[in-house]
């Protein structure tokens, strides 16, 4: 099926974004218990955050399949910012330029109508 399944979340290597549970996808329920795809933004920001090809490859498709605006990415990044230094393995510069490195990139498809 090659289904990347993981016990983390992504407020385990980033600070909780703001408005987060509202973006939280319902997915179903199944007795007393709902299940809720994490704020996609979120999983965003975590997976260029650690920046293996797999993560930045999944990244894409999220924002594809038209799961969060580059808007909203760059807008939560810069709203979880100032907490990074609560986070001491992650380099706030490297991940600001990755995140912006990730925008760029697809903002030029965008005007080169490739998206």
């Amino acid at each position: 099926m090659n289904i990347n399944i993981e016990l983390a979340s992504p407020q385990d290597f980033l600070p909780t974004i703001p408005g987060w549970r509202d973006r939280s996808i319902f997915i179903g329920k199944y007795g007393e218990i709902s299940f809720y795809h994490y704020d996609f933004i979120a999983q965003a920001l975590s997976k260029i955050s650690r920046g293996f090809d797999r993560d930045i490859k999944d990244v894409q498709a999220m924002y594809e399949q038209k799961l969060f605006s580059l808007e909203e990415l760059r807008n939560s990044f810069e709203s979880i910012a100032p907490e990074l230094i609560r986070f001491p393995s992650l380099n706030p510069d490297a991940l600001r330029s990755r995140v912006e490195n990730f925008i760029k990139r697809f903002e030029s498809n965008i005007e080169d109508g490739q998206l």
